[in-house]
Formats: structure tokens, sequence, C-alpha cells
């Protein structure tokens, strides 16, 4: 049987070391910051398209409800403006719809037209559900979508696609109707 009378040398040296504990400790913590970093970047960069979204939402009807009347031309004219409101997002992701709906006396809800951008507009006459206490006989309301499917820019194989859709409802600006010829 050995026995040693007295410890080696190296073995009380290294463990009165200090210098390295930092780097020891940062190479345990590094990777936990990097991905709360990209974490991060990727939560901001999906809000921020959440708010192009909403913003293209509302700038596609408010320039519709300023108008009197409505021709197909100026119906695309505007679907591709508010379209341009999506930049830097791609707007090839984006669905853009916008109709009015005209209430009858007794409530009921009717597109009386629509127009569609990398989608498809309702058909007129088509029955549509309005949220509760926004329906008042004998009124129009023009009706905006947006559909966008957002990609992520990181780790868009891990997360997958992201279906953003908001909706709006404006009443006319200068007239009753916005009459489409």
């Amino acid at each position: 049987m050995i026995v040693f009378a007295t410890k080696p040398r190296w073995l009380g040296r290294f463990a009165r070391e200090e210098r390295g504990v930092a780097l020891l400790e940062f190479a345990f913590v590094l990777p936990f910051l990097v991905l709360l970093f990209l974490g991060g970047f990727q939560l901001m960069d999906a809000i921020s398209a959440y708010r192009k979204v909403g913003n293209t939402v509302r700038t596609l009807a408010d320039l519709t409800t300023q108008n009197t009347t409505m021709t197909a031309t100026q119906a695309d004219e505007i679907l591709n403006a508010s379209q341009q409101v999506m930049a830097p997002y791609s707007p090839s992701s984006a669905s853009l719809r916008i109709s009015q709906i005209q209430v009858d006396a007794a409530g009921r809800a009717t597109i009386s037209w629509s127009r569609a951008l990398n989608g498809t507009a309702y058909a007129n006459g088509t029955v549509v559900t309005m949220p509760t206490g926004l329906a008042t006989a004998s009124t129009y309301y023009i009706f905006s979508e947006i559909n966008y499917t957002y990609t992520p820019r990181l780790a868009s194989t891990l997360i997958g696609t992201i279906p953003l859709t908001q909706t709006i409802y404006m009443s006319p600006r200068n007239s009753e109707f916005v009459a489409y010829n």
C-alpha cells in the first residue's frame, strides 16, 4: 500500500487559482445570452410586422372612406398604395380586401361592393356578421381586411410562419356611402 504523506504541489496551486473563473462562468452563460438576444430580436421583429399589418389595414380603410365614388381602377390603386405601408416586409405575403357593407332597415348587413389584392373579393349581396352594437340600421361601412403570413427572419424552420390578421370598420367621411362604378 502506497500512502502519500503530502499532496502534490500542483494540486494545491490549482485549487487556489482564481484567474480563469470569470472566463469559465462566461462560457457557461454565453449560449443563454445568445439565445436571449436572438429571441428578443425575433420577438421585436414579429411585433413590428404586426404593427405594419395594423397600419396597412387602417390606411386601406382611411383612403377608401375619403372618396364619394369608387371605380375598379381607383380601388386597385388604393390597394397597391396600402400594400406599400408593409415595407420592409414583403407585401407579396399580404392579402388585402376592401368592401362596403350596407346595413338595411331591418339590420341585415350585406356586401354592396368588394375588391381584393392577392385574394378573393366578396360577391355582392354576401351576408356578413358585424360586431355587436356596430350595425346601425340604414347605414354603410367600409370594411377593410388584411391577412399576412409572417415568416421569421431567424429560425423560420424552427418557428414556422405566423398568420397575422386584422380588420377594421369605418364610416364613409364625405358622403353617406361610397358609390362603386
